[in-house]
């Protein structure tokens, strides 16, 4: 890859937090220059309110552009390799059989390609090269400058803050152009899960692409209309029950390497609850260690500084933790993500004597919280639902496991 063809970028942002903005875009932008000089930047401000949509601020800025191809990127989002932007760029350029190119997509099967830092948690299948996809996030996404500036953004109100990417995606399919996903390296340090008029999103682009229904997202399946039943309910129940008897299976296993009961194990996405979690232990400051191949990912994700409500979070890939590692954290809030069974099993004669809390969620896997107050975090997760077979939660509450949405990044 040291060899690949680069094609300088024109990053376009509408944002509405200049301090989100400046902690997180701008920084990784100012610190990948130097690699990338040639980057343009232009963030467009909607802190008045002045854009009605997503849309409508993304094409102001692309019509400002003088790059050949245009990145649209969320405020809150760390760029840890313009480098890498550059080559998707290129390849996108050069197929002229791509009309859009995105950080993470999801294919007709379900699978979540591209590797991005969600929060703190790593997602997504590594995709070495532009790989097809249903539809991409619209947390980043590559087009051709001139593409854009000729076929805009979709302005119409129901795609005003959601699938506005999706929507732009499917044109492209239905003009007989792919839609792909491509490695891009980078966190997205987001602080809220704004679900609100996506259905209306969903049902605007499924009226107008009904020939490319059900059609996949990072925030659900878009189905034709009428086809979310009863039936289709009940099947979303079984599914989500099914699920719920894997995450125990894995959850016994993990419990018997870090040689605890399974009764200790929390079933829970800890991507959705880790500010709630570090309000709950008083920490002021977070160190996740995503564990993976070093070789492949390793320094390029390494952060610092993430301001997450009122505390800081650093994040780095690691291939391994050791009792020497935790000992030179001692005290402080640790998350380790992507553990297996070897890594607790390794990791049990420490976990005997710290403080911790071990969880996992089977779209983003197995999870470790080391704290001196981390079983307080336990009392988050009170449903049946977050309790392994065997184990009842903290409360009677008696919800029962339903079908979650695939992984997003948005």
């Amino acid at each position: 890859m040291a060899d690949a063809r680069r094609e300088p970028v024109s990053i376009v942002c509408v944002f509405n937090d200049p301090a989100v903005r400046s902690s997180c875009l701008d920084r990784s932008i100012a610190a990948g220059l130097s690699d990338a000089p040639d980057t343009e930047y232009i963030p467009v401000d909607n802190t008045r309110g002045q854009f009605r949509s997503a849309g409508a601020a993304l094409n102001a800025g692309a019509a400002e552009s003088r790059r050949r191809v245009v990145a649209f990127v969320h405020q809150d989002v760390y760029l840890h390799d313009l480098v890498a932007l550059e080559r998707a760029a290129a390849a996108l350029l050069d197929d002229p059989r791509i009309g859009l190119v995105g950080a993470v997509g999801i294919t007709d099967t379900g699978a979540v390609l591209g590797r991005v830092r969600d929060r703190v948690v790593m997602i997504g299948q590594p995709t070495s090269e532009s790989q097809d996809v249903d539809s991409v996030d619209e947390v980043l996404f590559l087009v051709d400058r001139d593409r854009v500036v000729a076929d805009p953004l979709s302005e119409h109100p129901d795609l005003a803050w959601h699938a506005y990417a999706v929507e732009y995606g499917a044109r492209m399919r239905s003009a007989g152009l792919r839609v792909v996903a491509h490695d891009l390296a980078l966190t997205h340090n987001s602080l809220t899960v704004n679900l609100a008029r996506l259905d209306e999103a969903h049902r605007h682009v499924a009226a107008i692409y009904p020939a490319l229904l059900p059609m996949r997202t990072t925030c659900g399946v878009v189905r034709p209309r009428g086809q979310d039943g009863p039936i289709r309910t009940a099947l979303r129940r079984r599914r989500g029950v099914a699920t719920w008897w894997r995450e125990s299976l894995r959850a016994r296993r993990l419990a018997r390497a870090a040689g605890r009961s399974t009764h200790d194990m929390i079933l829970g996405d800890i991507r959705l609850a880790i500010d709630e979690a570090l309000e709950t232990i008083d920490a002021a400051s977070l160190h996740v260690v995503n564990l993976g191949n070093s070789a492949l990912e390793g320094g390029r994700w390494s952060v610092d500084g993430l301001p997450r409500l009122g505390r800081t979070v650093s994040a780095e890939v690691g291939r391994s933790v050791d009792y020497g590692w935790f000992s030179a954290v001692a005290g402080r809030a640790v998350l380790v993500t992507g553990i297996d069974e070897g890594a607790v099993g390794g990791l049990a004669p420490l976990l005997a004597d710290t403080p911790h809390l071990l969880g996992l969620a089977e779209d983003t896997g197995a999870w470790l919280l080391v704290h001196p107050a981390a079983a307080r975090v336990r009392a988050q997760w009170r449903t049946r639902r977050s309790a392994p077979f065997g184990r009842r939660p903290a409360t009677a509450t008696t919800t029962t496991p339903t079908a979650r949405p695939a992984p997003v990044a948005g």
